[in-house]
């Protein structure tokens, strides 16, 4: 484990230690007319860049080009792989994830974004793990901030005191998701194990006043739900008493199985994937339009890979250079991308029991989200007369 700071010793007499600063970088932007100007340019130059890269992206996935890929649209960052909570939908907290534990390196960080943050839409600071558990998780989001990148997180919220609230507020997070899941307190400590309700309730409703009372535009609040069998009779009620001044958005997530790897966790879903999957296949989209990093440098097809089944290597380079790109676009990438082209991901673990490859696809000018991709899909075959016995 890396990149944790202690906190300071004490005065000697006894008294409790202070806390540690949540920052040790600024929050604060340059507010000078030069600086607003470079960082004007700089996101004009990043929109040009995007709009004329997406349309070649695009041609890149349909035409099934595995070598030269464009950078991806978005990055998920793992700040950590530890969590305090044992959630029984998460391999997590059912301790199913052998990797080693620990801490994304704050410099291997910034090397990752310095490259990344011109091409890149948004990041998520989080793939696998709760992200207020990194000491430099504040850090983190205001040095995206002043490289222009849109940062994400999406957190259990049990460790969302006033102090990290107002420190996640003050850093420039774009977006946050807090994971509620269960209306009653019974279903959520059920869910959310080793959490407690009403702290959670009351840690989400605090950070709601603070961003309301302080007017502060961002992060867009996501209140999330996971639809799962048993919080499935609740998401009406939850969605009604959630609807509450600083959410901006009710997320009811589809039920992710990660990958079916696990059948404790694929006995909870509340839907059925055959009401969702297409008739036939598809490449899968992440390994042209995501890029995963582990807190260790290590690359991953997606978040369902988690203990790393297939191994893409690192972003780190023989020579210790940092190199995104060239690893993401490297032989290992390639070979994958070559495997679902040629209709062969059944090969592959853990794409050969995944079903949520099928969440979204892209088109020329955008993608479609969660089940619509599907959804288009059967409506496409309908309307073109390929009607299909599924």
């Amino acid at each position: 484990m890396t990149d944790q700071p202690t906190n300071p010793s004490g005065n000697g007499s006894g008294s409790r230690r202070p806390e540690p600063p949540l920052f040790t970088i600024s929050p604060e932007l340059d507010d000078s007319p030069a600086a607003k100007a470079q960082r004007r340019i700089r996101h004009e130059m990043k929109k040009l860049r995007n709009r004329v890269l997406a349309p070649i992206k695009w041609m890149a996935y349909e035409t099934g080009q595995t070598r030269f890929v464009p950078p991806p649209d978005r990055m998920y960052i793992e700040s950590t792989n530890l969590c305090n909570l044992d959630c029984i939908m998460c391999p997590t907290g059912l301790k199913q994830i052998t990797r080693p534990k620990g801490y994304m390196d704050f410099e291997l960080f910034k090397a990752i974004v310095d490259e990344m943050a011109p091409y890149v839409k948004a990041t998520t600071l989080h793939i696998w793990g709760e992200p207020l558990m990194h000491k430099r998780i504040f850090d983190m989001i205001a040095y995206c901030r002043q490289k222009g990148l849109r940062a994400e997180i999406s957190t259990n919220a049990t460790l969302l005191d006033e102090r990290k609230a107002r420190g996640l507020l003050e850093a420039g997070l774009s977006t946050i998701y807090l994971c509620l899941d269960g209306f009653r307190p019974e279903t959520y400590e059920s869910i959310r194990v080793k959490a407690d309700y009403d702290r959670t309730n009351a840690n989400i409703r605090r950070f709601l006043e603070l961003k309301t009372q302080g007017g502060y535009t961002h992060p867009y609040v996501n209140l999330q739900i996971i639809q799962m069998e048993q919080t499935l009779p609740e998401i009406e009620e939850f969605v009604k008493a959630w609807s509450l001044p600083g959410v901006d958005h009710i997320n009811v997530k589809p039920f992710d199985s990660w990958g079916g790897q696990i059948e404790q966790i694929a006995a909870l879903r509340a839907d059925d994937p055959a009401a969702f999957l297409p008739p036939q296949r598809y490449a899968c989209p992440n390994l042209w339009y995501h890029v995963h990093i582990y807190w260790d440098g290590r690359l991953a097809m997606c978040d369902r890979d988690f203990n790393l089944a297939y191994d893409l290597g690192s972003v780190i380079s023989p020579d210790g250079k940092v190199e995104v790109m060239k690893n993401w676009n490297g032989p290992k990438m390639q070979e994958l991308r070559r495997l679902h082209v040629e209709g062969l991901a059944h090969t592959v673990k853990p794409c050969d029991t995944c079903v949520e490859w099928a969440w979204w696809k892209p088109r020329l000018f955008g993608g479609y989200g969660n089940y619509n991709a599907a959804l288009l899909e059967k409506k496409d075959s309908r309307d073109s007369g390929m009607g299909s016995s599924q």
